[in-house]
């Protein structure tokens, strides 16, 4: 009854195609029975039809009628119908949807990036080999020599750097459009959100972070989509505008797929650990709105527009952001390149300032100190004054001395409460580390679960190798047993994990002192050992500092626990 595709209906058809992360939902939307009485004997492009899968590819008019073929028929009581195509049947039409009112009870849970955390969790202590220069960074270097400038304020003027022209860009306003009045869908509900999403916006134009422009679209132009982030532990902005520049605009580009990443501009956080423990004076601080102290050269400012209304019944305008924006592939990069400028700039006003901003800092965070009480004080200052030079200012202050803190923003030293500082925590008043493990305790376990809790044993110093090795050991031994993630852990392994998590509430009581000197050392040696064991192997050095009147500190450095690759 049917005419089945035949070779000689095949044929090659070339085509321009687009690569995109996604083309639609899943389709069908939702699984449906259907009986395909004697047309089960047809062949089927897709015999799985009635299941809902992702989408592969997304065939244009100029393609589908070139490969439809004679036959077409209805599936009786559905409104089903199947068209012969050099595939085979292909299935088309309205699926009956139940509309009756059924009870759900939903579950929202944090979708962590695991293969994130866990990639930090395996790498963290590893010591990063020499920096080969790439042909990306060298190409990001020599832009970034080329087109960077000062204004009269001293604040920099900065260009991304792209691999393709921007002209290339497809539209992007319907779907920043679409976003936008998704996201008032929210705001209107909840209007703590709304007030703080309008208060952070709010302040980005009075700072002259974004202006008004003109509304038109035109070549070259995009425009970025933005959602609020709520950060409940933040102790001033609870609310931080994200802004999306991988949106794929109509033609599949987006702003940031045409950027390049760029090199390392800074130091590696163990080195600046370790230098940030051997100083007997101490003090951190962080550069206020890095990114949005940066200019970005205006005849790149149509390529970050966004769209924005304060209220439900105001028009939507148009905004042009004029700075250097979080969420653009580049930001990272031009931001920690355009601090290491202010420091060459401005090395001989500033020498020791400018030593500690080339190798002291961390994305945004100043992380130094000194021998002495009066050559961190002067420290202090070069930092203040040279940061100024760029149009920047320092805050956040805290020290292990009240001379070392701003009087504005004093740390109390009657709190003992600890301050985060580049994932562990530091107590100022003590001047010791600590470690934060977050818990959670379950009766049965899936290895998902097991990965979950272990990648949050954030260890940087390496301080904590005994907890993480054994840690790791446990995860290899579930590989072995190859165990999938939703699987639930057999009963002896689930209580040798449970074991060992409620012994990981013991980490929270440990303190590790930051400074690994005594003040003024007559002498200071390293020492090293090592040693390996079927199961693991390690090395530590220890630091051990000695004064005139005899008085000895001994304390690890960088311990390092290593598991073999193969068992």
């Amino acid at each position: 009854m049917f005419k089945e595709a035949k070779k000689e209906d095949l044929r090659r058809i070339a085509s321009e195609l687009v690569v995109l992360p996604q083309i639609t939902d899943m389709i069908p939307s939702q699984p449906f029975n259907v009986s395909l009485g004697n047309f089960s004997r047809e062949k089927l492009a897709d015999e799985n039809f009635n299941i809902p899968r992702n989408i592969e590819l997304l065939l244009g008019a100029e393609i589908f009628y070139e490969i439809l073929l004679p036959g077409q028929t209805n599936l009786l009581n559905t409104k089903l119908i199947f068209q012969n195509t050099v595939f085979g049947y292909i299935a088309s039409g309205s699926i009956p949807v139940s509309s009756e009112n059924k009870p759900h009870c939903g579950l929202i849970k944090d979708n962590v990036d695991l293969g994130k955390t866990m990639r930090r969790f395996w790498e963290i202590e590893n010591v990063e080999p020499e920096t080969i220069k790439n042909k990306e960074t060298i190409i990001c270097e020599e832009h970034f020599q080329k087109n960077h400038t000062r204004d009269s304020t001293g604040r920099y003027i900065v260009s991304m750097p792209f691999k393709k022209d921007p002209y290339c860009l497809g539209q992007s306003k319907d779907i920043a459009l679409k976003k936008l009045n998704s996201l008032w869908n929210r705001l209107k509900r909840e209007p703590n959100y709304l007030k703080l999403y309008r208060d952070f916006l709010k302040e980005y134009k009075e700072l002259g972070h974004m202006q008004e422009v003109d509304e038109r679209e035109e070549c070259g132009m995009y425009f970025i989509p933005h959602l609020g982030v709520y950060r409940s532990d933040k102790k001033t902005s609870k609310l931080r505008v994200d802004f999306n520049a991988s949106s794929a605009t109509t033609n599949g580009y987006s702003l940031n797929s045409l950027q390049y990443i760029g090199g390392l501009a800074q130091n590696d956080l163990f080195s600046i650990m370790v230098r940030f423990r051997k100083q007997i004076f101490a003090f951190i601080a962080d550069v206020q709105k890095m990114y949005r102290m940066i200019w970005i050269n205006p005849d790149q400012r149509k390529l970050q527009r966004i769209l924005w209304r304060e209220n439900m019944d105001e028009p939507i305008k148009t905004f042009g952001l004029s700075t250097v924006t979080y969420g653009t592939t580049s930001a990272p990069f031009l931001a920690k390149r355009t601090l290491k400028q202010l420091a060459l700039d401005e090395a001989e006003n500033f020498p020791l300032g400018s030593s500690v901003v080339m190798s002291d800092m961390y994305i945004d965070d100043v992380l130094t100190g000194a021998e002495t009480l009066l050559e961190a004080k002067e420290l202090k200052n070069q930092l203040i004054n040279i940061f100024a030079k760029g149009g920047m200012v320092l805050h956040k202050w805290c020290g292990n001395n009240t001379e070392l803190i701003e009087v504005s923003e004093n740390y109390d030293f009657s709190d003992s409460s600890d301050i985060k500082v580049l994932g562990v925590y530091w107590n100022p008043k003590h001047d010791c580390f600590s470690f934060r493990v977050k818990i959670d305790l379950h009766e049965l376990n899936t290895k998902r679960d097991v990965l979950s809790t272990i990648t949050r044993i954030y260890d940087p110093q390496g301080l904590l190798g005994p907890v993480v090795a054994k840690a790791k050991l446990f995860l290899q031994k579930l590989w072995i047993l190859k165990i999938n993630w939703t699987d639930l852990l057999p009963d002896t392994i689930n209580r040798e994990w449970r074991q060992f998590v409620e012994s990981l509430q013991v980490v929270n009581d440990i303190n590790i002192n930051r400074c690994i000197v005594l003040e003024q050392p007559e002498v200071i040696e390293l020492h090293g050992f090592s040693d390996a064991s079927q199961s693991a192997y390690g090395a530590v050095v220890y630091c051990k500092s000695i004064t005139s009147d005899r008085k000895m500190l001994v304390l690890p450095v960088n311990p390092e626990l290593r598991l073999p690759s193969k068992q």
